[in-house]
């Protein structure tokens, strides 16, 4: 029987009291508001209670008013989402994870993350350095997060959710604009963006350097994870005629990471991790009338990471002890090409339909064993047609149909049918079946470290890891896609002419052939190139890392959303979901939490002052990779602001103050070695000051 937490029932008694009891105190005509409309469903506008999927909108009045200085701090206000900051044991470079409803290690691979339809998920390892993005958040309009899989919309990867980041348009950031961030744990951001027109075209250029110390630890300990960041992006919009459009978009970035070992290992004790990250994004748009139009798109992205780094005295009993040069770098690059075509063929039928193909391009020595570039090709068909049977009923029904160079062609349908009772109440019935395919090391995984020491005869290869990775297709086993079948049901509540929303989804999940690794006999794989005799010696008893589809799931439960706009200066809004996750896996079974909730509630004063305060709970859980997991834990964020005006400019400076209850890890509370400190969030201060000019 899990545990109940009554902290948490109570919230969730709050939301019906307030339904229940809205209108003694609030009037219908009192406040209209437009309902938000949203893209993600299916690419279409339309009103998010017509949408095929759940979808959460973050807008940039959250966004501004949750005091964020990064996206992964924003979408804790998201149901079923886990978002938590990986100091792991296993040297690799801190960074934000943004999970939904669990499943994930530091490198989150079953969420598609994109940005104004872009897939910035990085092709080798999964997952995304939220830090090395270069867009900046006060660029964002809005946020967009597609709750259950989206496989018809987005592709393979959107397989339990789907993030697209939309951003501002060029006419929307005219003039000159100048952001700062300055407090403790060294907090030194500053950000200046110009937007500008002539004629048909307009276009913004912003520039943006992120730096802070990072975490602390709860022995007094400096955590190495300093991070420095340095963007630029641009955007260009041309209306070439009445009918048509281009938009052009790129960026380019430098992250520099501090990162430790935290493990007594082969990886050096601490070092200065380097992220490149560039982007080139073009899209032309055409309206051949008014049911008919076309968008052709093309984007490149690079990540190039940079890690060497040298181990010095190696001691191996029988040997000289020697120094050791490793190239720890990986360079990813991703192509993609796609058509997309929107048409009405009679009024009450919307259909979109679609091609794309994309070429993933990875060059990473230690990790494939090989000095060669490795490529995955992957090309997608596909359409979903959202049919307006009457005023009260609609029907989605969408389809993917994918091909990749590790994979099987698989076909990933999608139905859902919603009623709407009146323009106030409609319920949603939908199901899913969705794909992930393997990422490049998942597939081609051949990670050895050696030493030759080519003083000894005959010349010997040293194997300086117990358990070295092998990939799902060089092991001969080959690697099938994860599948998932998402079965859900939705419930959209607009009250109050639209001034308060509420939406609740019950859901249920089965994952099936979920890729994880498991433990070998390294004798089975003596014929495999790159891995070496002395690994596979029968005598040394040794085992691999095999990544193999071994795991099975099932999640089940609920999601409840507010936002609720009192008056035109007050607006609150709350989330919580509750997650019960089953599987074969034990490390599976605990990874979400089964109970969590947010609260953001924003006021405007008067004219010149205005505040905001947030709170966020979230029950004990364990990432996938951490071995000592998270307790329960609660923090309340307060942002006070006041207005600046001059004869022709504006802004604002505002007092942030993050963390205000105990310190807190969100990631791994008792990490097993005792050369791994507790890296905790302690409370923040900084004023954020803003002009526009």
């Amino acid at each position: 029987m899990p545990r109940i937490n009554y902290r948490f029932i109570n919230y969730l008694l709050g939301f019906s009291l307030s339904l229940s009891s809205i209108s003694a105190y609030a009037s219908e005509d009192e406040l209209f508001f437009d309902m938000p409309i949203v893209l993600s469903a299916n690419r279409l506008e339309q009103p998010i209670a017509d949408a095929a999927v759940s979808i959460t909108v973050i807008d940039r009045e959250t966004i501004e008013a949750s005091g964020a200085r990064n996206i992964p701090e924003v979408l804790r206000l998201v149901p079923g989402m886990q978002v938590g900051y990986s100091g792991n044991e296993f040297g690799s470079e801190p960074k934000y994870v943004v999970a939904y409803h669990g499943h994930s290690d530091e490198f989150s691979k079953q969420m598609q993350v994109l940005i104004d339809g872009r897939s910035v998920y990085d092709p080798f390892l999964g997952g995304i350095n939220w830090k090395a993005v270069p867009v900046n958040i006060n660029d964002i309009e809005r946020i967009e997060v597609s709750r259950g899989p989206n496989v018809a919309t987005y592709g393979s990867n959107s397989f339990q959710a789907a993030i697209n980041i939309i951003t501002r348009t060029a006419a929307e950031d005219q003039g000159s604009y100048v952001q700062s961030n300055i407090g403790n744990n060294d907090i030194a951001d500053l950000t200046y963006r110009y937007g500008g027109s002539n004629g048909k075209l307009d276009y913004r250029i912003t520039g943006s350097s992120y730096n802070d110390s990072g975490l602390n630890s709860d022995n007094s300990f400096d955590y190495p994870d300093d991070v420095m960041s340095n963007n630029i992006d641009y955007r260009l919009d041309y209306q070439i005629d009445n009918n048509s459009s281009l938009s052009y978009q790129g960026g380019y970035g430098i992250n520099k990471q501090d990162t430790d070992q935290n493990y007594d290992g082969l990886i050096p004790s601490a070092r200065t991790v380097e992220n490149i990250s560039l982007f080139q994004f073009i899209k032309w748009e055409r309206s051949i009338n008014q049911d008919n139009t076309i968008q052709l798109q093309y984007y490149y992205n690079l990540n190039d990471k940079d890690d060497q780094y040298r181990i010095n005295d190696i001691a191996i009993s029988g040997f000289d002890t020697f120094d050791l040069d490793f190239n720890d770098s990986i360079k990813a690059e991703r192509h993609n090409l796609e058509l997309t075509h929107f048409f009405n063929p009679i009024d009450s039928l919307k259909i979109v339909w679609g091609l794309s193909a994309q070429a993933d391009i990875v060059e990473a020595p230690l990790y494939l064993g090989t000095d060669d570039d490795v490529t995955n090709n992957q090309y997608r068909a596909f359409a979903n047609g959202e049919w307006h049977i009457n005023q009260s009923n609609i029907i989605n029904i969408g389809a993917l149909v994918e091909k990749n160079d590790f994979t099987d062609t698989e076909i990933s349908p999608r139905i859902s049918y919603t009623h709407s009772f009146n323009q106030q109440h409609s319920v949603r019935l939908g199901i899913s079946q969705a794909i992930r395919s393997p990422f490049i090391f998942e597939a081609k995984a051949d990670r050895v470290y050696t030493k030759e020491a080519t003083l000894l005869s005959p010349p010997t290869i040293i194997t300086l890891v117990d358990q070295p990775f092998i990939g799902g297709l060089n092991s001969g086993l080959g690697l099938t896609n994860e599948r998932i079948i998402s079965r859900e049901i939705a419930y959209f509540g607009n009250y109050l002419n639209s001034s308060l929303l509420f939406n609740a989804r019950l859901f249920h999940d089965d994952i099936n052939d979920f890729i994880d690794t498991v433990q070998e006999d390294a004798t089975a794989f003596n014929d495999q190139d790159n891995v070496p005799n002395d690994l596979t010696d029968p005598s040394k008893g040794n085992t691999v890392r095999v990544f193999q589809n071994e795991i099975e799931s099932t999640t089940t439960g609920l999601e409840l959303e507010l936002d609720y706009r009192i008056d035109r200066t007050l607006r609150a809004i709350a989330s919580g979901a509750i997650i019960n996750l089953n599987s074969n896996n034990t490390s599976i079974a605990t990874s979400a939490p089964q109970h969590s909730f947010s609260f953001l509630t924003s006021k405007q004063f008067n004219e010149n002052y205005s505040g905001s305060i947030a709170y966020y709970y979230v029950e004990a859980f364990k990432w996938t990779d951490s071995r000592g997991g998270t307790d329960d834990y609660s923090t309340l964020d307060l942002k006070l602001s006041r207005n600046l005006r001059f004869n022709k400019s504006n802004g604002s400076i505002s007092l942030i103050l993050r963390n205000l209850l105990d310190d807190y890890s969100d990631y791994q509370e008792t990490p097993s070695s005792n050369t791994a400190p507790n890296v905790i969030h302690t409370t923040l201060a900084y004023l954020d000051f803003r002009l526009n000019f």
